[in-house]
C-alpha cells in the first residue's frame, strides 16, 4: 500500500481545495502557454540567440524554432563551416544571419520564408532552384482555399490563396506534397517550372480500423478481442437538440436510448442493458453526464462493449464505457473560427392523448366537481357553473364542448436554440481550442424555459520530442424556473386537462388565474384540481445545476520502448432545486375548502442543495516493442479515485408567514431540515499485456485489484482479471479477394461491485421534537451480514468482424453472456434479534445473453454520388440460472431458464373458452397475478443513412424497438375518469340522456358450481357451469370497473423516423467570395414520424405515467467557418 500512500501525498486527493486548485491551475497555465506557443510562431520573427562555439546546423535549428523560416542546404556544404559564437536579443533575421555567415565559406539567399545556402563560387541558378506555381482544385474543379503545399523531406511550404493558387520555391526533381482537410493527399514530382494543376479527391468513407480503447490508448481493431463501435463527432453536429443522447439513438448496436418526452428529463442510456461509464479524454468523471458535454466539442465517441474492453476501469465500468475524445485544436495549421447554429420548433405531435367531448364533468350525468361522467354537451342544456369573466358561479350556464382542444390550446410551441462558437489555433508545437455553447429550450408547458451554457478550453503542447502536455477544462451551467410537466400528480397539466376535467370550459378563459391573489383561484373547482395556469406560474419547481471538470495529462517518452503518463482528473457539481406552492393551492386541501387545513394549503417552500466532487488520478507506465514477428504492448499503472457528496434540504412547516415570501425564513414554524454526506475512495493497481504474433494472433491479459473503502475490511481488497484473443483468419489462409480482413475473437472477464457508501456502518438517525419537544436518536434496524462479499459478474464474449470490397464494407457480430452471482439482497429477520433486516449474499444467480450485429459501408459510390449506410441490430435478455431456496421468490415464473423480465398482473377471470366471467353484471377481477409476457423488447435496431451528391447531402435515420409489454397508464385511467374516446357510445348516451342502465357486459356468468385455487392461482378443481351474461348495468359502472380491459397492458413496439437533414455546402470559391472558409445550410428534423399500436403516448420512454405529448421538431442548421 506504499504506492497509494505516495499517490495520496502527490495528488492530495483528500483535500478538496488543493486538488481543485492543482488541476485548475495546471490546466489554465499550460493552455495559456500552449496558446502563446502557437501564436509565437505566427507573429514573432525577431531572433534571440546565445551560443558559444556552436555548429551551423545547431544555429539553423535554433532559428527555425523561433521563426517561420526554414533552411535549404546539403549537409556536405557545412563540412568546412566554422563554429559560431553569438549573443543577440530580439534582433532582425537579416542581422542574425549576417553575423552567423561572417567569415564563412558560405553565403545565403532568402526566398520568401526559405533560406537557401550556397558556396561563394555558386549562383542560385546553379542550384536549380525554381519558383513553382500551380492551382489546387477539388473533385468538381472548384478551387480549394488553404491547401497545404510542402516540399517533401523539408519544412519548405506554402498555402493556396482564395483562387486555389500557390507558389513555392523548390529544386527540379523534388516532390511536392499537397494536402487539405477532408481530402486525400497527393504527391507530384517537379520536372520543370511549368504551372501545375492538382485535383484532390475527398477522403473515402471507408472505415478506419483504429479505435480508442481503455485509458485513451489507440489500438488497431483487428488486435482486439472485444467489440468496439465508433461514432464520429461530425455525425452528431447537424441535427442538434437538447441532449446528445437523443442523436445517439440507433447508431450503436447494443446501445439503447429511451427518450423522455418530459421537459429537462435526461434520456435513459443503457449499454447491453446496463448503465455505462462516461469517460472523457481518458478520465472517468464521477459527476459528468452526456448533457454536460457540448456536441460540437466531440471529436469522436468509442463505445467499449466487451468484457475486457472496460476491465481496466474496474467495477464502475461493469456496464461498458462511453469514451469521448474532445477536440484539441484546429484541423490544420493556423487560426480557425467555427459557428454552428441550430434552431428547431415543434410542429405537431407523434403521440398525444385524445378525449371525448360529448360529456362534461360530473357523475351519473350530473355536473359536479369530480370525474367526467357528467351531462351531455351541445344539446342546449344549462347548469349552474363557473363564469371565468365574473369569476363566480352562475345559474343557467350553457353546456357546450367549447374546450375540445383545451390541451393543444394550453400548450406552447416548443423551441430549441443550440448555438456554438469555437476558436482554435494550431502550430507545430501545440494547439488550442476554446468553445462556447448556448442552448435555450422552451417547453410545451407554459413558463418552461431552460437555459444551458457550456464553456470549454482544451489543447495540447509539445514541449520537446519526448514531453507532451494535454488538457481540457469545462464549465457548465443549466437553470430553469419551472420544470413541472406531465405525470399523474397534482402538478401535471395532463392530470388536470385530459384526465379529471371535461371540455365544457375553454382553458384560455382562465389565463387570469386569480380571483383574489393568493386567496382564491379563478376556477370552477373547489377541491382536488388546480387551474393549470396557476400551476405553470405559481407552483414552481426550479433547478440550477453547475458542473466543472478539468484534466491535465503529461506524456513522457522515456525511450523508444517506454513511456510514462501522469493524468490528473477533477470534477465537481453544485445543484439547487426549489419547490413552492402558493397559499391558494386547491389540490393540497384534498377535499377541504380553500385555505383549509390540508397539505400545504397555507403555502410551502422547499429547497435542496447538493454538491460534491471527485478526483481520478492515474500513473501509467507503457511498453511497446516489436521483436521480429512478435509485438508486445504492455502497461502497468495505478489509480486513486475519491469522491464526496453532500446535501442539505429544508422545508417550511405549517405554511408561510406571508403568501409571497418563499423562503425557509418565512416558515410559520421551525422548518424541517435534513443533511446528507457520503464519501468513498478506491485505490487500484492494474496492468495489461498484449502479445501479437505475425500480425495474425493477438492475446490480451488484464488484471486489476481494488481496495474499496465502502467494503468491510474482510473483503475490501478484490481482484478481477480478463483475457481476450483475436485471430486474423485473413492473415493465415487465402480468402476470396473481396475480403480484405476477417477475424474471430473471444474474451472473458470478471467484475465486482462493492457496497453502497456507508452500507456497512452503524450510525444513528436523529429526530427533533419527537416526544413532546424532546429530541431522539434511533439505532439502525438493518444488521450487516457477516463477511459480505462484493456482487460479482463473470462475462464472456465471442464474435467475428471484417472488411470487404477494399474496406468499403465493414461487419461485426458478437454474442455475449454475463453471469451474475454473489448478489446482495436485504431480507427480513426475526425481531427478537433486535433488528428488522439484514444484508446477505444470495445463492440466486442469473445471466444476461445477447447478440449484436453491425453492418456499415458505402453501398453506392461514384464521382458525384455516395450512399453510406449503417445497420445496427441487437437483443439481450436475462435468465435465471440458479435459485436460492430461502431468498428467491416463490412463484411460477421464477424458475431456472425463465426470463427475469416477466410481466405479471392481475387479470379478468375467463371460462375455458376465453369468455370474460361476470358477477352481478361486472367482470370478475382475479385475486392472483399471472404471466402476461415480457417487459423487454425482442430486439432493437437502427438504420442510419447518409447520401451525398456533389455539394448536396441527405441524412435519414430510422430506429425502433420491437416487442415488450408496458402498462399504458393514460389509456387505462381515462376509462375511470370518463374522458376516454371509447366511452362516447350509445350505452353512455342511453344512461345519461335516456336514463337507461341497459349495458350488458360481454361474456358469461356462473350459474352453479365452485372453483378452488392453489397458492399460485392455478385451478385445482372447477365445477362451475356458465350461461351467457344477461344482467344489465349502468355503462359508467362498467367502464370504471373494467376500464380498458386487457388492453391496459400494451405492446410497446415502435419504429421512428428519428432524424432527417437536407443540406447544401458552398463551394470553396463561393465561400471565399463571401469572406468565409466554409459554409453550409441544412433543413433539419428530429422525432418526425412514428409507427406504433401503443395508444396516446410515446413508447420510446422508459415508463408511461401520463407523459407529456411527444413533439415533432423541425428547423434548420447553419455552419460557417472563418
Amino acid at each position: 500500500m506504499n504506492f497509494f500512500t505516495l499517490l495520496n501525498a502527490v495528488f492530495k486527493v483528500r483535500c478538496k481545495s488543493n486538488q481543485m486548485i492543482l488541476v485548475m491551475k495546471l490546466t489554465a497555465i499550460f493552455l495559456l502557454a500552449g496558446l502563446c506557443q502557437v501564436s509565437a510562431g505566427v507573429y514573432s520573427q525577431n531572433i534571440t540567440l546565445k551560443q558559444k562555439n556552436a555548429s551551423m546546423d545547431v544555429i539553423f535549428r535554433s532559428i527555425e524554432k523561433q521563426s517561420k523560416y526554414v533552411f535549404l542546404y546539403d549537409d556536405l556544404e557545412l563540412q568546412n563551416a566554422q563554429k559560431v559564437s553569438i549573443d543577440v536579443k530580439n534582433a532582425p533575421i537579416e542581422q542574425v544571419l549576417n553575423l552567423c555567415f561572417k567569415d564563412q565559406p558560405l553565403s545565403y539567399k532568402i526566398f520568401d520564408k526559405t533560406i537557401v545556402l550556397k558556396k561563394h563560387t555558386e549562383t542560385v541558378a546553379e542550384l536549380f532552384f525554381e519558383t513553382i506555381r500551380g492551382k489546387v482544385v477539388d473533385e468538381n474543379g472548384q478551387p480549394i482555399i488553404g491547401a497545404s503545399i510542402m516540399v517533401k523531406g523539408t519544412k519548405v511550404g506554402a498555402t493556396t490563396d482564395a483562387n486555389g493558387s500557390f507558389s513555392v520555391n523548390a529544386n527540379i526533381g523534388t516532390t511536392l506534397v499537397i494536402s487539405y482537410m477532408g481530402y486525400n493527399a497527393r504527391e507530384i514530382t517537379i520536372d520543370s517550372n511549368r504551372d501545375y494543376n492538382v485535383a484532390l479527391q475527398p477522403v473515402s468513407t471507408e472505415l478506419t480500423d483504429v479505435v480508442v480503447t481503455a485509458l485513451g490508448i489507440k489500438r488497431s481493431e483487428k488486435s482486439l478481442g472485444y467489440a468496439v463501435q465508433k461514432v464520429a463527432g461530425k455525425d452528431l453536429q447537424t441535427v442538434k437538440g437538447v441532449d446528445i443522447a437523443t442523436s445517439l439513438t440507433g447508431r450503436v448496436s447494443g446501445l439503447v436510448i429511451k427518450n423522455s418526452t418530459e421537459f429537462n428529463a435526461r434520456p435513459t442510456v443503457e449499454l447491453r442493458g446496463e448503465s455505462a461509464l462516461l469517460v472523457v479524454d481518458g478520465v472517468p468523471y464521477g459527476n459528468l453526464t452526456l448533457r454536460d458535454i457540448p456536441t460540437d466539442d466531440i471529436e469522436s465517441m468509442d463505445i467499449l462493449k466487451g468484457p475486457t474492453a472496460s476491465a481496466l476501469y474496474g467495477s464502475r465500468a461493469s456496464g461498458g464505457v462511453l469514451l469521448i475524445t474532445t477536440k484539441k485544436g484546429a484541423a490544420g495549421k493556423g487560426l480557425t473560427i467555427d459557428v454552428n447554429s441550430n434552431t428547431m420548433a415543434s410542429l405537431g405531435y407523434l403521440a398525444i392523448p385524445e378525449v371525448q367531448s360529448s360529456y362534461g364533468r360530473g357523475q351519473n350525468g350530473v355536473i359536479d366537481n369530480d370525474y367526467v361522467w357528467g351531462p351531455k354537451l351541445d344539446v342546449g342544456k344549462t347548469a349552474r357553473d363557473w363564469n371565468p369573466v365574473t369569476k363566480q358561479f352562475e345559474d343557467n350556464m350553457l353546456l357546450t364542448s367549447k374546450g375540445k382542444d383545451n390541451l393543444k390550446n394550453f400548450m406552447s410551441t416548443g423551441l430549441i436554440l443550440n448555438n456554438n462558437l469555437s476558436i482554435a489555433q494550431s502550430g507545430e508545437n501545440g494547439s488550442f481550442r476554446i468553445g462556447l455553447n448556448d442552448i435555450y429550450n422552451k417547453g410545451q408547458f407554459p413558463n418552461q424555459n431552460l437555459n444551458m451554457v457550456n464553456l470549454t478550453m482544451s489543447g495540447e503542447m509539445k514541449l520537446s520530442d519526448k514531453f507532451k502536455l494535454e488538457g481540457h477544462m469545462g464549465v457548465s451551467r443549466r437553470w430553469a424556473d419551472q420544470i413541472w410537466g406531465g405525470g399523474y400528480n397534482n402538478q401535471g397539466y395532463l392530470y388536470q386537462l385530459i384526465m379529471w376535467t371535461g371540455t365544457e370550459y375553454d382553458i384560455r378563459d382562465y389565463k387570469d388565474y386569480w380571483k383574489e391573489p393568493y386567496k382564491t383561484q379563478n376556477w370552477m373547482y373547489t377541491n382536488w384540481y388546480d387551474n393549470p395556469y396557476l400551476i405553470a406560474n405559481e407552483k414552481l419547481n426550479g433547478v440550477e445545476n453547475n458542473t466543472v471538470n478539468a484534466n491535465v495529462t503529461a506524456n513522457y517518452k522515456i525511450s523508444d520502448d517506454f513511456s510514462l503518463l501522469v493524468r490528473l482528473g477533477y470534477d465537481n457539481y453544485n445543484n439547487k432545486t426549489t419547490f413552492r406552492n402558493p397559499t391558494a393551492n386547491i389540490f393540497s386541501t384534498r377535499g377541504g375548502a380553500v385555505n383549509g387545513s390540508g397539505w400545504n394549503a397555507k403555502g410551502m417552500y422547499s429547497i435542496q442543495d447538493s454538491k460534491g466532487f471527485s478526483t481520478n488520478d492515474d500513473v501509467i507506465l507503457s511498453y511497446k516493442k516489436k521483436l521480429n514477428k512478435f509485438s508486445i504492448d504492455a502497461l502497468a499503472g495505478g489509480t486513486v479515485y475519491y469522491y464526496i457528496d453532500e446535501s442539505l434540504s429544508g422545508t417550511t412547516k405549517n405554511g408561510l408567514i406571508s403568501p409571497t415570501f418563499y423562503s425557509l425564513a418565512g416558515s410559520v414554524e421551525a422548518p424541517t431540515v435534513s443533511q446528507g454526506y457520503g464519501t468513498r475512495q478506491i485505490n487500484s493497481l492494474y496492468g495489461r499485456a498484449s502479445v501479437g504474433y505475425n500480425d495474425a494472433f493477438f492475446v490480451d491479459f488484464t488484471g486489476r485489484n481494488d481496495w474499496n473503502s465502502a467494503q468491510p475490511k474482510e473483503s475490501r481488497s478484490y481482484f478481477y482479471p480478463s483475457i481476450g484473443s483475436s485471430i486474423v483468419i485473413s492473415e493465415l489462409v487465402k480468402l476470396p479477394k473481396v475480403i480484405d480482413m476477417f477475424k474471430i475473437r473471444g474474451s472473458w472477464a470478471v467484475f465486482k461491485t462493492a457496497l453502497g457508501v456507508y452500507a456497512n456502518n452503524r450510525t444513528y438517525s436523529t429526530t427533533t421534537a419527537a416526544w413532546n419537544t424532546l429530541n431522539s436518536a434511533s439505532y439502525p434496524g438493518s444488521l450487516l451480514g457477516n463477511s459480505l462479499l462484493p456482487s460479482a459478474q463473470r462475462t464472456y464474449e465471442i464474435g467475428a468482424a471484417g472488411y470487404m470490397f477494399k474496406k468499403r464494407l465493414h461487419f461485426d457480430v458478437a454474442y455475449f453472456n454475463k453471469y451474475y452471482y454473489n448478489q446482495q439482497v436485504s431480507t427480513s429477520i426475526p425481531s427478537s434479534s433486535g433488528f428488522s433486516s439484514t444484508l446477505v449474499n444470495t445463492q440466486e444467480t442469473y445471466e444476461r445473453r445477447g447478440i449484436e450485429i453491425t453492418v456499415d459501408g458505402s453501398v453506392i459510390k461514384n464521382k458525384d454520388f455516395e450512399w453510406y449506410t449503417t445497420l445496427n441490430w441487437s437483443n439481450q435478455h436475462r435468465y435465471y440460472v440458479n435459485l436460492d431456496p430461502v431468498y428467491s421468490a416463490d412463484n411460477l415464473w421464477v424458475k431456472k431458464g425463465e426470463r427475469l423480465d416477466t410481466y405479471t398482473d392481475n387479470y379478468w377471470l375467463k371460462d375455458p373458452q376465453g369468455n370474460v366471467i361476470n358477477e352481478s353484471g361486472l367482470p370478475v377481477w382475479s385475486d392472483y397475478v399471472k404471466k402476461l409476457g415480457y417487459g423487454d423488447p425482442d430486439f432493437s435496431f437502427g438504420f442510419i443513412n447518409n447520401f451525398s451528391y456533389k455539394n448536396w447531402s441527405l441524412g435519414l435515420n430510422i430506429d425502433g424497438r420491437i416487442g415488450g409489454l408496458m402498462y399504458n397508464y393514460v389509456y387505462d385511467k381515462m376509462f375511470d375518469s370518463g374522458t376516454a374516446p371509447e366511452t362516447d357510445n350509445i350505452y353512455r348516451y342511453n344512461q345519461v340522456v335516456l336514463g337507461q342502465n341497459n349495458y350488458i357486459s360481454q361474456g358469461v356468468k356462473v350459474v352453479s358450481g365452485t372453483v378452488t385455487y392453489d397458492k399460485y392461482g392455478q385451478i385445482t378443481s372447477d365445477t362451475r357451469k356458465y350461461a351467457v351474461n344477461d344482467i344489465p348495468i349502468g355503462y359508467q359502472d362498467y367502464a370504471q370497473w373494467y376500464r380498458g380491459g386487457d388492453k391496459r397492458v400494451q405492446n410497446e413496439s415502435f419504429i421512428k423516423l428519428r432524424e432527417v437533414s437536407v443540406g447544401y455546402r458552398l463551394s470553396s470559391k463561393t465561400a471565399s467570395s463571401l469572406g468565409l472558409k466554409s459554409a453550409s445550410f441544412s433543413l433539419t428534423g428530429q422525432n418526425l414520424f412514428m409507427w406504433t399500436n401503443f395508444k396516446y403516448s410515446d413508447p420510446d420512454v422508459d415508463t408511461e405515467n401520463l407523459n407529456s405529448p411527444s413533439m415533432r421538431m423541425v428547423g434548420f442548421n447553419v455552419k460557417v467557418g472563418f
